[in-house]
């Protein structure tokens, strides 16, 4: 009891210091009168080769004040907090590292935003451009039982609006304080490769590797590490079709993949599960997404491709899965999730290159290239 206690404590000081990072769309950018809240248009990482930009949208109430010389950027890195010029709206640097910046507006008096943006500044030439768009698997593990699991969801959920096209989060339901109605066979597998048998929720794996810093629910601790793996460049990319037949309710799926160099590769595919209403604490009515209801591959880490052997570059090779859905489970809000996994640099285990999900009945997902 003891140990829960102070793992509790441990959750509640990491949301306490979490960082409100918010960059978006023109929807996103709706703010009440009389509120002064900052956005990035576009990309949040950067090279700190002192020529990209970041380009701040600060918008008070339905007032777009980004160059008004009554509005002036905060800029904070590593401790040490500087302003931008009057109706200064960019951000260039040569200094690599993780910048948090807020705004203020001069209406009479003072008014600060209410929000804060993160732009990380990757080491320049750390910027590295592929063939394929790159898209990260998030390894969620959470419980109905968990105190702190919510505020991961939530903060997935902001950088998934942050960054759409980037993140795919898949969530493994284990047993914790109690038992888990959505936890699954294989949730005890991959709790016991990612989180050993000392378990504290909430946790996330990115690509299925260990990350530089335990993440729990920090979005600015989660953006970092999402800013990281971005540097990397997809060898390979993924691409997916799904049937299902209403009256089996038999899931026909093939999943395909093409490599640019050779390697060996594998498969590892999830079914998962939004808008399941489930007890989340003392919430009766908490909506649960991207709950993990099958691995149709074999393993922790998925099937091999092309028999084990190398995958010759620009050659398609493909699995075929069929899996007969539970009555309770609602096909239309489930969706295929497909990772091609190649080796680690120490060649002793896999982690996943690439990504892409396309919806379970009738779904399709084309290979994501940067040509498109």
């Amino acid at each position: 009891m003891l140990d829960n206690i102070v793992r509790y404590l441990f959750v509640a000081a990491f949301t306490v210091a979490a960082l409100v990072s918010c960059s978006g769309t023109q929807d996103d950018m709706v703010v009440p009168e009389g509120v002064l809240r900052i956005f990035v248009e576009g990309e949040t990482t950067v090279s700190a080769n002192g020529e990209d930009k970041v380009i701040f949208r600060v918008m008070y109430g339905s007032q777009d004040v980004s160059t008004s010389t009554e509005m002036n950027i905060i800029r904070n890195f590593n401790g040490d907090e500087s302003s931008l010029g009057y109706g200064v709206n960019e951000f260039s640097t040569t200094a690599p590292g993780t910048y948090v910046f807020t705004a203020r507006y001069f209406d009479g008096k003072a008014v600060y935003t209410d929000n804060e943006v993160t732009v990380t500044a990757l080491p320049a030439g750390d910027i590295q451009t592929s063939e394929w768009v790159r898209k990260v698997l998030g390894i969620q593990f959470t419980s109905t039982t968990c105190i702190g699991c919510p505020d991961l969801t939530s903060a997935l959920k902001s950088i998934m609006a942050e960054r759409p096209g980037v993140l795919c989060p898949v969530a493994f339901h284990c047993d914790y304080e109690g038992p888990d109605p959505m936890k699954i066979d294989a949730s005890r597998q991959f709790v016991s490769e990612f989180l050993g048998t000392s378990v504290i929720l909430p946790a996330l794996f990115f690509n299925m590797h260990q990350p530089t810093t335990q993440m729990t629910n920090v979005k600015a601790v989660i953006d970092a590490e999402l800013a990281l793996e971005l540097k990397s460049v997809s060898t390979c990319g993924v691409s997916l079709s799904s049937s299902f037949d209403a009256v089996s309710r038999k899931v026909s799926l093939t999943v395909s993949a093409k490599s640019n160099v050779d390697q060996v590769c594998r498969l590892v595919v999830f079914l998962v599960e939004d808008g399941i209403v489930a007890t989340q604490l003392d919430d009766p009515y908490y909506v649960h997404n991207n709950v993990v209801r099958a691995v149709l591959s074999s393993g922790i880490y998925g099937d091999y491709l092309n028999n084990r052997l190398p995958l010759y570059p620009g050659t398609e090779y493909g699995k075929t899965y069929e899996y007969v859905l539970p009555d309770e489970w609602n096909a239309a809000n489930m969706r295929v999730v497909a990772s091609v996994l190649v080796p680690d640099a120490e060649d002793r285990s896999f982690l996943a290159d690439n990504t892409n999900e396309c919806a379970l009945s009738g779904g399709k997902a084309d290979y994501m290239t940067n040509e498109n």
